[in-house]
């Protein structure tokens, strides 16, 4: 809105020349604030896209989700080679790197690769595929856009190169030997460090990190020891960093649980400070449970772990699959229980949108993408939406935000 006001005076006075300069002021301010909202109007408007893969049909789906009601809508479909995997967005949400295996002709045994994919408002675009020496449970681009992370379930952790056209090469600038079950693998907000669950070991291994080079050196110590194994909680699997305490949180899949951890932000070193059940208490000394995957809200406040039901049940019992979540205060990021929300089986991976408000779980063994509301007041979750997917949906993610 411009101000077309024009103010004639025929000779200097105080008072008209205070008026002149006011006026001025006020057309000044309304450019600057039309201009200001047109700046904002694209990023206001953006339609947010959700990124689903399904490993046994190996197909890559886009939905487009509504802002206010969380309902889904099929946007985009790719088909990949071979057999689909973990996922990892760019910080800018423009580029989608894909694990995928793919079988050796007339071998019993399959290839890793990781397919890059350009993303134009919600749509796909292959543009390489690259071998990989490993097949990785979990992926993560630093935030340079430059370094491709990788955890190795068979005991290693490597940084892959990603060119200047944004295409992951497959080469390696750094493979580390660690411990059997390297599971997930992740960057503090800095980037300047990374950390590595291994459920077997029960430990965190942690790492200074160059982005410059992809070079990792091990922090002192190397690790940060798990909870207590006599605990029925432990074995870290997932890590997410909180967005402003100095804190990181795991789900721990052996029993079903969270732990939260102290963040040296100056040496980068965890320190093991609370570990909680994620099972309801009729469940807790029950050892076919199984912590998978970790998120927290935008907001900081908020904290959620999925629990994946591995009993064989008896006749008439409750399948205890489910989302636990967790009040963090934001003072001593001191852990509450909020409650237990059951989803469909195996909730494997799960996300949650940049707006905190809905989360989003893929049901590996009931092929259903379900979402959640995610109340902002309490953080109970309330579901209000269920969607068939492909054969065994391995990784959604969203198109903004980690």
């Amino acid at each position: 809105m411009r101000n077309s006001e024009n103010n004639y005076i025929s000779r200097p006075s105080l008072t008209s020349g205070l008026t002149l300069h006011r006026n001025k002021l006020k057309a000044l301010c309304h450019c600057l604030i039309a201009l200001l909202l047109f700046g904002l109007a694209p990023r206001l408007s953006a339609e947010t896209f959700l990124f689903l893969c399904a490993a046994e049909d190996a197909d890559l789906v886009s939905y487009r989700v509504d802002s206010k009601s969380g309902e889904l809508s099929e946007f985009d479909r790719l088909q990949l080679q071979g057999f689909g995997g973990t996922m990892t967005l760019t910080r800018d949400g423009k580029m989608l790197y894909v694990m995928t295996m793919v079988e050796v002709e007339g071998e019993k045994r399959r290839q890793s690769h990781v397919t890059s994919i350009a993303i134009n408002a919600g749509r796909f675009e292959h543009r390489k595929t690259a071998r990989v020496p490993f097949r990785s449970p979990a992926m993560q681009v630093d935030a340079t856009g430059k370094n491709l992370l990788a955890s190795d379930y068979g005991g290693r952790v490597g940084i892959w190169k990603i060119d200047d056209q944004r295409n992951c090469t497959g080469e390696a600038l750094e493979e580390i030997t660690t411990e059997l079950n390297a599971h997930s693998i992740a960057t503090d907000p800095s980037n300047r460090f990374v950390y590595v669950p291994h459920t077997k070991a029960n430990a965190i291994y942690q790492y200074a990190f160059d982005p410059a080079t992809g070079e990792l050196t091990p922090l002192d110590p190397p690790t940060a020891p798990g909870p207590d194994k006599d605990h029925h909680y432990h074995e870290p699997r997932h890590y997410a960093h909180h967005p402003s305490l100095p804190m990181a949180f795991t789900a721990n899949e052996r029993g079903g649980g969270i732990s939260s951890w102290n963040f040296d932000a100056n040496t980068g070193a965890l320190t093991l400070r609370e570990t909680l059940s994620s099972l309801a208490p009729e469940w807790e000394e029950k050892n076919r449970f199984a912590g998978a995957d970790i998120h927290i809200t935008p907001c900081g406040r908020f904290v959620y772990v999925s629990n994946r039901d591995g009993r064989k049940l008896e006749e008439g019992e409750a399948r205890g699959d489910s989302l636990a979540g967790f009040e963090i205060d934001p003072k001593t990021g001191k852990l509450k229980p909020i409650g237990r929300f059951l989803t469909g089986r195996s909730p494997r991976s799960f996300c949650i949108d940049s707006t905190g408000h809905f989360a989003f779980v893929a049901c590996q063994l009931s092929d259903q993408l379900e979402v959640f509301r995610i109340d902002q007041e309490t953080g109970e979750l309330r579901r209000i939406g269920s969607y068939e997917t492909g054969r065994n949906p391995i990784w959604v993610s969203p198109s903004q935000g980690h």
